[in-house]
């Protein structure tokens, strides 16, 4: 039976998987993201919780999976793709090869933070509108 090295660092993790890959996905509890699988299909997640790396050098990444479905806005060319996700509500959590990964995807677009500012202030005055209208 092989020994298992578990890495959940971002610095560890970024030698073994793309930089990005690490820091977008490692520890992300919100994240939409999606992994193309050898088998064609994709597997939708929400965030990368820790790899582990085995002697003889088989990695597996513990997972968060998303819902399934297309995505929103997803581009032509991805919305004949099988997506898959959590297979009952509730049940998130999967462990994966990185060898059946083919490729890894984000889905949705970095906002910057003025966006974030804007999204606030908008959160705020429809809610002040809510309490005068009450």
């Amino acid at each position: 039976m092989p020994r298992w090295t578990r890495l959940a660092d971002p610095a560890t993790d970024a030698e073994l998987l793309p930089a990005w890959f690490v820091q977008r996905m490692l520890g992300a509890t919100e994240g939409h993201f999606g992994l193309l699988l050898t088998t064609g299909d994709v597997l939708r997640v929400a965030g990368l919780r820790a790899a582990h790396i085995a002697e003889d050098g088989t990695i597996l990444l513990d997972l968060l999976l998303d819902h399934a479905g297309v995505p929103s806005l997803a581009d032509v060319a991805w919305q004949s793709k099988h997506y898959l996700g959590a297979p009952v509500p509730g049940a998130v959590e999967a462990t994966v090869n990185l060898a059946q990964v083919v490729c890894a995807v984000e889905f949705t677009a970095e906002s910057t933070l003025s966006d974030k500012v804007v999204e606030l202030r908008a959160a705020a005055e429809e809610a002040a509108g809510r309490q005068e209208v009450a």
